[in-house]
């Protein structure tokens, strides 16, 4: 009887993946999807709000940070209560960006926790990055940042001057709090 119910579970949960990931599934249909799900943390900000008034950036990074139109950010923490949950939303996301859409510009990781770094559009005007993180133990962070014609070079180097005199991040430390 209990090897009846597995398998009736498995199935639809396999069903249910597997409409997940069909043509239509997309990351923004994702995003939005879970911006009203209690389980998710989620945030939506232009990129107007990043950058302190006080910030020293050169016009040559500020046009940078202008090519990044809204950054979107959803996380899923990992409780005991959430496993199987946990596991269907990850593989979900893991599907979507398995798809012809993104191009993989980076991955890293160990068997407990991962990211990775992707792309849409062409190699010297990105419009889409997408970093998407997980790990074993606190959960998965997904970060969507929208722009158009961004330069991966420039933002690389723009990265450079990522800090609180610049940026304001401070949403970040409420993240990692909720996380912990």
């Amino acid at each position: 009887m209990k090897t009846a119910i597995y398998i009736s579970i498995s199935l639809v949960l396999s069903m249910f993946l597997f409409s997940a990931c069909g043509n239509n599934a997309s990351l923004q249909k994702y995003i939005v999807e879970k911006q009203n799900d209690n389980n998710f943390i989620t945030i939506d900000l232009p990129s107007s709000l990043l950058l302190t008034e006080d910030n020293s950036l050169s016009d040559e990074q500020l046009e940078t940070v202008k090519s990044i139109k809204k950054v979107n950010m959803i996380a899923l923490q990992l409780k005991d209560e959430n496993k199987e949950f946990y596991e269907v939303e990850k593989q979900r996301v893991n599907s979507i960006l398995s798809t012809d859409t993104y191009e993989t510009l980076m991955k890293y990781g160990s068997n407990d926790m991962g990211a990775s770094l992707l792309f849409t559009g062409d190699v010297e005007a990105i419009d889409e990055i997408i970093i998407f993180a997980s790990d074993s133990e606190k959960g998965f962070g997904l970060f969507r940042v929208i722009g158009e014609d961004m330069n991966p070079s420039q933002i690389v180097k723009m990265m450079n001057k990522v800090n609180s005199q610049n940026f304001d991040l401070s949403f970040m430390n409420e993240i990692g709090g909720l996380l912990n």
